[in-house]
C-alpha cells in the first residue's frame, strides 16, 4: 500500500493548454464537419446511371424483352 502512496505522490500533472471544453467542442465541430461531407456526397451514389446512348430513336431501350 505504501507503494501505491508514494506513487501517487510523485505523480506529474502536465497542465492543458486551453480549458478541456475547448477541446470537446473542437471535436465534436471536426465530427459534425466530416458527417455533413459524408451526407453530401451520398446523394451522388444513388444517382441513377446514365445510358450508354443517346439516341432515342432505339425502340428497345429500357425494356427487358426483346420486340418480335
Amino acid at each position: 500500500m505504501e507503494l501505491f502512496l508514494a506513487a501517487a505522490e510523485e505523480a506529474v500533472v502536465n497542465e492543458l493548454a486551453v480549458h478541456p471544453m475547448v477541446y470537446g467542442i473542437a471535436i465534436f465541430a471536426a465530427l459534425m464537419f466530416l458527417l455533413l461531407a459524408i451526407m453530401s456526397l451520398r446523394s451522388v451514389a444513388l444517382r441513377p446511371d446514365t445510358p450508354a446512348s443517346t439516341d432515342v430513336a432505339q425502340p428497345t431501350q429500357g425494356s427487358t424483352t426483346a420486340k418480335r
